[in-house]
């Protein structure tokens, strides 16, 4: 039957095909479309989503929000690398009672955050293209916190002393802490 000959005859002028669905076969594949789109634009949301590292005193805390930390990988014993190594640092918030800043980064800018804890140096950095988050500081002197999230200093009792935020190779913050400080770097 060509074209030209089933115009005008209804539902016997369809074309054969080899796939021909009945009605719960098109709900089955509906739903499992379904199912994968959202799937990929929930990950493409997380890997574009922010995820920061927060730095919080009074017992001191290093949150890595949205990806725990067993998903970083290890690169030597005191350093932890980000799982996502093509996001950058926009800007790096410091709280801190009467001296509060935040540092903006452009893309391609290096960023280095050195926070003193006790006898504990913390520095979260990218690489020079700005580029990958990875966290050095003694893993040992923290516990698992609240969360797969959390990591808790051992030592309850101390502040935060300093914090310093380099922008490429120049300062960008650097002051004395005593107590009640948040850094939060952020990562998208």
């Amino acid at each position: 039957m060509t074209l030209d000959s089933a115009r005008g005859r209804g539902a016997d002028a369809m074309l054969p095909t080899h796939f021909t669905f009945n009605p719960r076969s098109q709900t089955v594949v509906f739903v499992a479309l379904l199912v994968a789109a959202i799937s990929g634009c929930v990950h493409l949301w997380a890997a574009a989503a922010d995820t920061p590292i927060i730095i919080a005193d009074g017992s001191l805390t290093i949150e890595s929000r949205g990806v725990p930390w067993d998903s970083y990988s290890n690169s030597g014993g005191n350093t932890k690398v980000h799982p996502h190594t093509g996001k950058s640092v926009p800007q790096v918030v410091i709280a801190m009672p009467g001296n509060n800043q935040t540092v903006t980064f452009s893309p391609g800018q290096k960023c280095t955050v050195a926070v003193r804890y006790a006898s504990t140096d913390i520095t979260v950095a990218t690489g020079d293209n700005g580029q990958g988050l990875r966290v050095m500081t003694d893993f040992g002197s923290f516990h698992a916190g609240a969360t797969t999230s959390h990591l808790a200093h051992n030592n309850a009792n101390a502040k935060i002393s300093r914090v310093t935020v380099t922008r490429g190779n120049q300062i960008a913050f650097d002051s004395a802490a005593s107590g009640g400080t948040t850094v939060t770097i952020g990562y998208r």
